[in-house]
């Protein structure tokens, strides 16, 4: 692989769906509803609330603005004012002041039958909270006699609603359009339509700051870089326009071309970590720092690429652990599948800890120390529960195959097709290693962190139960013996002879792992993190290089690895 190829491997997933606009309509509707009978509006409940019917509207707003023009104005109208009235109460610390024109408005809404949704990452993975910008704009020195908001669809949309709200609720006039940039993920562009083009203008008479809104700025930078030069090209000053990331860059690392010179011509001003964490939340193991507790030898360390990391945190007495699953309905889903795990004997009992994060206790045990016979068994009979538990509908696998094919071209050269049907579509584990297991005291296996990546924005997603299985001889290096003891009990356990399908699922699982560990590692910036992920690289290409070795994959299967 050449240098230049390092940053085409594919390892992040597109992970859009389709859902039912008027159902979507429907719940906002009732989360409406139980807001306006809240009472009190300065508890944690309450926020919940808020915050839960601000990702609802900003989803739904996204949604018709990325299908327009199929949707009338008035009903993109009607839902920006009903996100920006849900921002200015949670920023405030109020009931929603729904006047009655707009409830009306509200209810006349025309909606498509379908809507296409992306999920708002830092909403769903990496511990965003909507009132983290207040807290950002809060540090400001000065504020300006105008504020014009770009919001940077998708999340964009929520938090720009949230940043206007924050002008407004200090008596500065605010603004917002969304956007979204179009193009390479690392060379985005942006061009305004005529209207928006207006909207600039318009603000730019009345010496406006313009803020761009976004989460990220990801491994390029160049959405952010897309609006702020397009703002440029129509006379917004650069020292005009301020750019609100989710986090401070690392100028040095961004891929867009020459992205930090161009970063750099802008004003920036990156979210510091959350403040809305768990009370009883008081050690942080986040970042990797987990394994302090876990290993009792640095060298045993498995690589962490940390802002990809959960957040997590230990109680002040060692009991409890606390992890963000999701704001709103998605740590919901999330928290139900860790319910359905515990209820099964898999892991420990979760409840919900408010603001995104879930309470679990405290497991004391060690991960397994050599593969067993037992052991096997137990691996298989957690392959068989899920695929039985979290059973999905199946899905296209043309976006699988086809990270598994490029990621096979550019990284170790080999240029074959790769077949993935799905028989037993599941969200999977996605986390088979041996360090995600525990033995617990009464020397049972326990799965941790079994319920959230399976349907993250990193490949997979749903998929064929051979993803686990394929995950699972991987990553506890299972010779031929050890490989036909597991599919063996699997089969048995659950009907599915799925032999003949798990070939290329076990290529695929390699070329994404090898792809994860070697953009990872370009990634860090720490020699001893770099060390790990390319100590992990080096196994996943010496396990493809052995699989490649098989003229027939599928006859082979079981020999050597």
């Amino acid at each position: 692989m050449s240098a230049s190829d390092d940053w085409k491997l594919l390892i992040f997933r597109d992970g859009k769906r389709v859902v039912d606009g008027r159902a979507l309509l429907r719940e906002l509707s009732e989360l409406l509803d139980q807001l306006l009978s809240i009472a009190d509006f300065h508890c944690r409940p309450s926020r919940e609330y808020l915050i839960e019917a601000l990702l609802r509207a900003g989803e739904l707003e996204c949604g018709l603005a990325d299908c327009d023009p199929l949707v009338p104005s008035f009903s993109h109208s009607t839902l920006e004012q009903f996100t920006d009235v849900i921002a200015d109460a949670l920023v405030g610390g109020h009931a929603p002041t729904v006047q009655s024109s707009l409830l009306q408005a509200f209810h006349q809404l025309e909606i498509p039958a379908s809507l296409t949704l992306s999920a708002p990452e830092g909403f769903c993975y990496y511990a965003l909270h909507p009132l983290d910008y207040c807290d950002l704009l809060d540090s400001f020195s000065a504020a300006p006699s105008a504020a014009a908001v770009v919001g940077i669809r998708s999340i964009g949309t929520t938090l720009s609603a949230v940043v206007a709200a924050w002008f407004r609720a200090r008596g500065v006039p605010a603004q917002r359009i969304t956007v979204r940039p179009t193009g390479h993920p690392f060379d985005r562009s942006l061009a305004f339509t005529t209207q928006q083009r207006e909207w600039i203008r318009q603000h730019r008479n009345l010496t406006a700051s313009f803020f761009v809104v976004d989460e990220g700025p990801g491994l390029s930078g160049s959405s952010f870089l897309a609006v702020a030069e397009a703002l440029e090209r129509e006379g917004v000053a650069a020292e005009a326009i301020v750019l609100l990331p989710s986090s401070d860059p690392d100028l040095g690392s961004l891929i867009a071309p020459n992205a930090a010179e161009r970063w750099r011509r802008f004003q920036y001003h990156g979210l510091k970590p959350t403040r809305y964490i768990p009370d009883a939340a008081t050690h942080d193991l986040s970042a990797g720092k987990w394994r302090e507790r876990v290993f009792s030898s640095q060298e045993d360390w498995p690589p962490v690429w940390s802002w990809t990391e959960r957040r997590k945190y230990l109680s002040a007495d060692h009991t409890r652990l606390f992890r963000f699953d999701g704001h709103g309905h998605y740590g919901a889903r999330v928290r139900k599948r860790a319910e359905i795990l515990a209820e099964n004997g898999w892991g420990p009992k979760v409840q919900n800890a408010r603001d995104g994060f879930s309470e679990c206790r405290w497991l004391p045990g060690r991960p397994p120390a050599s593969v067993s016979s037992e052991l096997l068994a137990r691996l298989a009979g957690y392959c068989a529960f899920r695929a039985e538990a979290f059973g999905h509908e199946s899905t296209s696998q043309t976006a699988l195959e086809e990270m598994a094919r490029i990621n096979l071209e550019r990284t170790i050269g080999a240029s074959v097709p790769v077949s993935l049907p799905v028989e037993r579509s599941v969200v999977p584990d996605a986390r088979m290693m041996p360090q995600e297991w525990l033995i617990v005291d009464d020397n049972r296996l326990m799965k941790l962190d079994a319920a959230s990546h399976g349907d993250d924005h990193f490949y997979p997603g749903a998929t064929d139960i051979a993803w686990d299985i394929a995950g699972t001889i991987v990553e506890w290096e299972l010779s031929g013996e050890g490989m036909q003891a597991l599919v063996s009990s699997y089969e048995e356990l659950s009907g599915d002879k799925m032999s003949s399908r798990l070939p290329d699922y076990l290529l695929a699982y390699s070329a994404f792992r090898l792809a994860f560990m070697l953009s990872a590692e370009k990634s860090v910036a720490d020699s001893a993190e770099k060390a790990r992920f390319l100590r992990e690289a080096g196994k996943y290409r010496a396990a493809l290089q052995r699989l490649m070795r098989r003229e027939k994959r599928a006859v082979a299967l079981f020999g050597d690895m």
